[in-house]
């Protein structure tokens, strides 16, 4: 049997729902998809993790400029544990690893390095399909990482 073929619009739709359902206010936001791996140093949020993280939707806004990291499991979208908010009030730093990749860190000593695929293929139980988020990664980079870069 072939695995059904999903548009770039049903693989967002299917990503949203880890979200929005975790988010109040998620119209706010605009999201990134990315791949990478997180670090809790604090004992009371990384309680409320799963481990070994490697599916990362962003949600990110200018103003009031902040990123909520949520982690996720694919094939079964799914969230694997308590979004995490990085604002003006606890971002320690940004930084480019390399063109599509970047570090994140909070003043808690949460971090996270997160590569972004301009043309991402993702794979869901619904189906699979590439994901077209290259003006979104730039528009990311604007907003967040150079803004707090260091």
């Amino acid at each position: 049997m072939t695995e059904p073929q999903l548009t770039s619009s049903e693989i967002a739709k299917a990503l949203h729902t880890v979200f929005d359902s975790q988010i109040i206010n998620y119209g706010a936001y605009n999201l990134v998809f990315a791949t990478g791996s997180s670090i809790y140093r604090n004992p009371d949020l990384a309680s409320h993790q799963e481990e070994n993280q490697s599916y990362f939707l962003i949600g990110y806004r200018d103003t009031p400029r902040e990123a909520v990291i949520a982690p996720l499991s694919l094939p079964e979208v799914r969230g694997t544990g308590t979004p995490t908010s990085i604002d003006n009030t606890n971002a320690a730093r940004t930084f480019s690893l390399s063109e599509f990749s970047f570090g994140l860190e909070s003043t808690n000593g949460t971090s996270f390095s997160l590569t972004f695929e301009p043309h991402m293929t993702v794979q869901t139980s619904e189906g699979s399909g590439v994901l077209d988020q290259a003006l979104d990664i730039e528009d990311f980079k604007r907003v967040i990482i150079e803004a707090w870069e260091l």
